[in-house]
């Protein structure tokens, strides 16, 4: 390891804002799956207690930020979301697992990772506290961690959805330029669609509830023209947020070909 690399270890979440505060541009890191290579200086978070659990509540689970992702696939799946069961499952294999974090996942930098398609569409809630405050964030309006903030714990929903898809997009195992995921979630009521969350992650991400409020109450099955009006919106919002951006056409087609998938599927 070159000279240059200043590593150092926090033993609480205390002592996390200490070194925040006492060391110029540190940067936290843990599993470091990710990393091509460690920030200049790092300042290693993995071994808190305080910041690996699970907690089943009626209605939701709160995780702690460094619980690894084979740590969640012990977890009994009928407990937890689907599709937020699936996507962890997906991420590249067991030894990865044994080591990579949801934070870890959810935090990268200039890609959107496997698991925030879905934590996205659930409706999943960021606690993030510093040395005086405690804030909460939808993860619909996550885009990183506020500077002096530290993630402390990710709330996920757990409900009932009668349509639930999710699919990773890209090879297997590994992210690259063509590596996406989406999630499609629908419940009904009285032949109407009632409930639909639709999200997209990779190059950039995509939750409209604009978008999800133009089908919502549409009586099932869906018009043809219906589905196609639907696809019409999503295409162009999908072209508003890619604009500039270098993202291959391969995942527009298969952004669109899911959506129109999902949507069949309700009937």
């Amino acid at each position: 390891m070159s000279k240059n690399y200043q590593i150092y270890y926090a033993n609480s979440l205390s002592d996390i804002f200490y070194q925040l505060k006492s060391i110029n541009a540190v940067e936290i890191v843990s599993g470091c799956t990710q990393n091509k290579k460690l920030p200049e200086i790092s300042l290693c978070v993995r071994n808190i207690k305080e910041l690996n659990f699970s907690v089943k509540h009626e209605r939701s689970f709160d995780f702690g930020p460094e619980i690894t992702l084979s740590e969640i696939l012990k977890i009994d799946p009928s407990k937890l979301p689907s599709v937020f069961y699936e996507a962890v499952k997906s991420i590249a294999n067991t030894n990865i697992r044994n080591i990579a974090t949801l934070a870890g996942n959810i935090c990268a930098k200039e890609y959107r990772h496997t698991l925030f398609a879905p934590l996205t569409a659930l409706d999943a809630r960021l606690e993030l506290k510093n040395e005086t405050q405690t804030v909460y964030l939808p993860m619909t309006k996550f885009t990183k961690i506020p500077e002096s903030f530290v993630l402390t714990k990710i709330s996920v929903p757990v409900n009932e959805w009668e349509v639930s898809i999710f699919k990773r997009l890209g090879p297997s195992h590994i992210i690259t330029e063509n590596s996406a995921s989406f999630v499609f979630l629908a419940n009904t009521l009285k032949g109407q669609l009632s409930d639909i969350k639709i999200a997209f992650a990779g190059p950039f991400s995509l939750r409209s509830l604009e978008l999800e409020n133009t089908i919502l109450g549409a009586y099932l099955p869906l018009k043809d023209s219906a589905i196609a009006d639907f696809i019409e919106n999503a295409s162009k919002l999908y072209d508003e947020l890619s604009d500039g951006l270098n993202v291959p056409q391969v995942l527009r087609s298969q952004f669109l070909n899911l959506v129109k998938f999902s949507l069949e599927q309700l009937t």
